[in-house]
């Protein structure tokens, strides 16, 4: 009985690591917050969220992000930013029609 003991603890062990593998952001990246983007971007979240919300939508098109975009050059990063948190409020971009 003690080995089945040991061996339940080993597995559970595992799963637990796993587990908190999967919660961890990947190589220590901290995700972007609605906060913690520059005032320009998070403006831009906020009409996006305003458009979905107002149309009812769960998805925007490439011309919404466009539309809603700063007059400035926006980083690759700035855009995932925005890619991310549309999505911790469940909205997609898609190509439109």
């Amino acid at each position: 009985m003690d080995s089945q003991d040991g061996a339940h603890a080993r597995r559970q062990a595992i799963i637990d690591r796993m587990l908190s593998d999967a919660l961890r952001p990947a190589g220590g990246v901290v995700l972007p917050s609605h906060d913690a983007l520059p005032a320009d971007i998070r403006m831009t979240v906020d009409r996006l969220l305003a458009k979905a919300d107002a149309e009812r939508r769960r998805s925007l098109t490439y011309d919404d992000l466009e539309e809603a975009l700063p007059p400035r050059d926006v980083t690759a990063d700035d855009l995932e930013a925005i890619f991310w948190v549309l999505a911790e409020y469940g909205i997609e971009l898609d190509e439109g029609e």
